[in-house]
């Protein structure tokens, strides 16, 4: 059992994914602050409206990540690059007095890496696709692992417009399989449109 800050969002970050994040609000720029003096991470995960109220109103499940890189941008927000490291699970929530959340997790392994058969090429394609129209996306990444299933399958979790139920589904398995069938059967049933997402 392990206690990590919660930086609830309502987009998410997967292990090997990364993001950057604007921070703003003094409890967080605190929790960034002592990241960076103890060279620690903290908890992303997702806002679920549907559930308890705050502190409780996040996803089962959320990824611990790591500081990269950091700065300040004209208004003097800190500016951080994030990469996910490690999933988990969540047990309880509470909040500190300047509402930060705190979450009682335990370690979810990480999906192994597998190689991505042929009739699945075409999710690694459509993704290349993703990021030449949007370098601001592809950029974060220095290395692309489109050949890899799980690499491929993390990332399109990141960017679809994923619900908090489906999320937690999709995650909680010991591997990618589920999130590979998801993806396939959107993509080929037309509810996933590559010009839908983005625009």
């Amino acid at each position: 059992m392990s206690i990590v800050n919660l930086f609830p969002l309502r987009s998410t970050i997967l292990p090997e994914g990364r993001m950057h994040l604007r921070i703003f609000e003094p409890r967080y720029i605190k929790m960034v602050s002592n990241c960076l003096q103890n060279s620690s991470g903290f908890g992303v995960c997702l806002i679920d409206d549907s559930k308890a109220p705050a502190p409780r109103n996040v996803s089962r499940y959320g990824t611990f990540v790591s500081i990269v890189d950091f700065d300040s941008d004209s208004d003097n927000a800190l500016v951080i690059t994030v990469s996910g490291v490690k999933k988990f699970a969540i047990d309880s929530v509470e909040a500190s007095e300047d509402g930060l959340r705190n979450a009682s997790v335990q370690w979810i392994d990480n999906w192994q890496h597998t190689g991505l058969q042929e009739p699945n090429v075409y999710l690694s394609e459509y993704l290349q696709e993703v990021y030449s129209q949007f370098p601001m996306i592809g950029d974060l990444y220095r290395d692309r692992f489109f050949d890899d299933a799980t690499w491929v399958c993390q990332r399109w979790l990141e960017i679809l417009p994923v619900d908090c139920d489906q999320f937690e589904q999709l995650v909680s398995p010991a591997d990618c399989s589920k999130a590979l069938r998801y993806l396939d059967e959107a993509f080929k049933s037309g509810s996933l449109r590559l010009t839908e997402r983005h625009n």
